[in-house]
């Protein structure tokens, strides 16, 4: 799928009224561009004309995410529109010239999927999940920091094994320390129950002695428990109802180990992986709105038990879209897109990542990461994500820990 160019040159400015009105267009039309079959479009966000970092120079845009690509001729010999034709029809036009706002397409490569907490039947362990990254984040950790795997192998262990990303940790009003990933990692989609354990390294990560040494949920989270799962935030599913926004994909687990676990340290849990601190929480993205620039550094990085230590950019804003969940569809709102930077390898994530904090180029957090296709990656804003959890903790304060 590509966009069609209109008759006439669109208006190139960049102000932050021309981001204002994709913004007014996104709240009234992303849902209906989404729920049309016909466009197969399966997210859409305002970036930037040329598909690159939010703060370069060229134009904002509407940008849709396509599973891939395709010339003008087999769009139309499938009878699927184009999406430039598809934003005019949610629009009310009749022609995209008519428009008055700039668009693109981003292939994804794949559907949006939440980033799996990897999880595969105990028979096919060794086939999932890759090699370890050059910064291995796939062991046990004695010393505990943000980056490495965990994962609640409650209602699963020993028939499947599991693993996901320790994304950063936070502290409460009354002094208590919690680790925080998504809810599919730590609270299993909902199905979570407070009192879970939480084990270190993931199940999925474990080496067939420690299997075989290991072989009842009693024994495993005797000694492999970190934490207890202390509150979630509820993924809401496309249902015969209607179709629910999600804000965020998070949960906390508090630092509290089973009896008899081995002690882990926990004076460093400010480090990223095997790099530097977590220095604290950035500023929300916003648009300068004389200017129309970015606030914010949009070069980022992560650290996830699959990938390791990895950079992007953050590409779009505001981003709406469907993501795939074992327990069905779930529609979100307000992400953040991000692309890898030419730096990098590979993808900026994969499966195993997901609940990784978003650094920026001063290491303040930005966002949780959560959901991804082969080239691009999807993230909660950091600040919803810190709300929502204080909400469901019910405490009054809740702040990252940091160096």
């Amino acid at each position: 799928m590509r966009a069609l160019e209109p008759d006439a040159p669109r208006d190139a400015t960049t102000d932050g009224a021309t981001f204002t009105q994709l913004l007014d267009w996104l709240n009234a039309h992303a849902d209906a561009l989404l729920d049309d079959p016909g466009n197969n479009v399966i997210g859409v966000g305002i970036g930037k004309k040329s598909a690159g970092p939010l703060d370069d120079d060229s134009p904002y845009c509407i940008t849709g995410f396509v599973e891939k690509k395709l010339p003008q001729t087999q769009v139309s010999a499938m009878g699927v529109a184009s999406f430039a034709a598809a934003v005019a029809s949610a629009s009310g036009q009749r022609q995209p010239k008519a428009l008055g706002f700039e668009i693109d397409v981003v292939e994804t490569g794949s559907p949006f999927v939440a980033h799996a907490g990897l999880k595969v039947p105990r028979a096919l362990r060794g086939a999932h999940g890759g090699p370890p990254a050059s910064l291995d984040l796939q062991k046990r950790f004695g010393l505990l920091r943000s980056g490495i795997g965990i994962t609640n192998p409650h209602r699963a262990y020993p028939k499947t094994l599991s693993v996901g990303t320790l994304g950063f940790f936070v502290r409460d009003d009354r002094g208590r320390t919690y680790l925080v990933s998504n809810n599919h990692v730590i609270a299993d989609e909902n199905a979570g129950q407070p009192g879970d354990v939480v084990v270190q390294p993931g199940t999925l990560d474990l080496t067939s002695s420690e299997l075989a040494l290991m072989n009842t949920l009693a024994k495993l989270t005797t000694q492999t428990g970190i934490a207890r799962l202390a509150a979630w935030v509820d993924l809401k599913f496309h249902d015969p109802h209607g179709i629910p926004f999600n804000a965020v994909d998070c949960a906390a687990a508090e630092l509290k180990a089973p009896p008899k676990a081995p002690a882990r340290d926990v004076t460093e849990i400010a480090r990223a992986g095997l790099g530097g601190n977590i220095v604290g929480v950035a500023s929300p993205y916003t648009i300068d709105p004389i200017t129309g620039r970015v606030a914010g550094s949009t070069r980022v990085c992560k650290v996830g038990r699959t990938t390791g230590w990895t950079e992007g950019e953050v590409t779009q804003i505001a981003v709406v879209t469907d993501v795939r969940y074992g327990a069905g569809l779930a529609r979100f709102r307000n992400q953040i897109g991000i692309a890898a930077s030419p730096d990098n390898t590979g993808p900026f994530s994969k499966a195993g990542d997901s609940g990784s904090g978003i650094l920026d180029r001063d290491h303040k957090l930005v966002g949780l990461l959560f959901a991804g296709s082969e080239n691009r990656t999807l993230a909660n804003p950091i600040q919803p994500v810190l709300d929502a959890l204080r909400i469901a903790l019910g405490v009054t304060t809740l702040d990252v820990v940091i160096a």
